[in-house]
């Protein structure tokens, strides 16, 4: 059931990353508005992207670990199983 949940977060958070890129403004804004906001705007998507790319790597491993565990528990489980003892 963990192992679901895990996978689900990260799809969750895929689609979110996707859902932020979509958004960004792809062109570089050297000389902004007064307002400054296009650039402020480029930092902020940037800085969003990575905190979700950490995160997403950190899942990704943990979820990877998990199922590798689970894996050899099952095989040592099956392999040690004497159903006539």
């Amino acid at each position: 059931m963990f192992l679901i949940a895990l996978t689900v977060i990260l799809a969750i958070l895929g689609v979110y990353r996707w859902i932020v890129a979509h958004r960004e403004d792809d062109y570089i804004h050297i000389d902004d508005d007064p307002s400054g906001k296009l650039i402020e705007n480029q930092r902020e998507a940037v800085r969003t992207l990575r905190k979700v790319d950490q995160i997403g790597i950190v899942l990704t491993v943990i979820t990877a670990i998990y199922g590798i565990v689970l894996i050899v528990m099952y095989l040592y489980a099956g392999l040690n199983y004497n159903p006539t003892a």
